[in-house]
């Protein structure tokens, strides 16, 4: 028995089969690694049983993906985040949890995790009918949560279209959870993206391309009268140079963006002088799209000037 044997390093994709499906490795922000698959070919793949086409997924480890009536791959990562021991009784190494899935509506969820954060996890799920992964973000739904409420937050994101804004294929809830399902971005965010290059920076054509399309997805947004108030969550659609970018993550979103805010929030070295100001004295306000923009400016100037002198610890 013959066996075939895809090595990937970050920067260097690997090709298969004459339209081809291109694999990368990219570097996330927490750490570790992802590999990428985007699908170019006329048949598609097949990813552990679940048919994809023409779309970007991610590979996990241990996943199995086929070219129909050819080859199989087992998708092994050699380098892994380490094991952490909850206890003292832990099994050293700790034992490889068994994957789990759920499904809501159309949708697979695995217990395969992408992030996690204070209020929401995001894992990573398959859309049955599209023939594409998604990623599903839970919220852990308080007592006094008001569905009517969070459902009309949701519904104005489920009407947003933009191919520069991460888009919100569904939400479905039940007692204990919201779950709202996102377009997948394969690529990683662009912080990760710029610090993997030389001296930590962009070329300035690079970086004209990212804020033509960070600015377009804004003015989107504007226009509908929504500041995201926190543009430093860009994702890459997919990896690769010059890359299609993504405003991602619109918990902290806020519409009648053109009225003042007293409530300051998003991540402190992209707030403007006067999200500043507002953070010691209370009774000042300050005004969610002009602190977009100014945001913008302040990512226009991390990818030029490095995010190593940009942002200090």
């Amino acid at each position: 028995m013959s066996f075939s044997a895809l090595i990937l390093s970050i920067d260097r994709p690997v090709t298969i089969g004459r339209h081809p499906s291109c694999f990368y490795r990219v570097r996330p922000s927490n750490g570790g690694v992802l590999v990428s698959c985007e699908d170019f070919s006329t048949n598609g793949l097949i990813l552990n049983g679940h048919k994809i086409r023409r779309t970007s997924v991610l590979l996990m480890d241990g996943d199995i993906i086929q070219i129909p009536h050819s080859q199989k791959f087992e998708c092994v990562h050699v380098l892994k985040a380490p094991g952490h021991k909850a206890n003292i009784f832990d099994p050293t190494p700790p034992r490889e949890a068994s994957l789990k899935t759920k499904r809501i509506g159309r949708y697979l969820v695995t217990s395969h995790c992408l992030g996690s954060g204070s209020f929401a996890t995001v894992h990573l799920a398959m859309d049955t009918t599209a023939y594409r992964q998604v990623a599903c973000k839970t919220i852990k739904r308080k007592n006094h949560d008001k569905i009517e409420k969070v459902m009309k937050e949701v519904d104005i994101l489920l009407s947003l279209d933009h191919p520069n804004i991460n888009r919100v294929w569904a939400a479905r809830h039940d007692s204990s959870f919201l779950n709202i399902f996102l377009e997948l971005c394969t690529g990683g965010d662009l912080f990760s993206y710029i610090v993997g290059h030389k001296n930590s920076r962009l070329c300035e054509g690079e970086t004209k391309y990212i804020m033509f399309q960070l600015l377009k997805g804004l003015k989107y947004l504007h226009d509908r009268l929504i500041s995201h108030r926190g543009p430093e969550n860009i994702l890459l659609h997919t990896p690769g140079p010059y890359p299609r970018i993504q405003i991602g993550d619109f918990g902290l979103a806020r519409p009648k963006a053109y009225q003042e805010t007293f409530n300051v929030c998003g991540t402190v070295s992209y707030l403007p002088p006067e999200g500043i100001l507002a953070l010691d004295h209370k009774h000042l306000g300050y005004v969610g799209m002009p602190a977009d923009c100014w945001s913008a400016g302040v990512i226009m100037y991390i990818m030029l000037a490095s995010v190593i002198t940009a942002l200090p610890l």
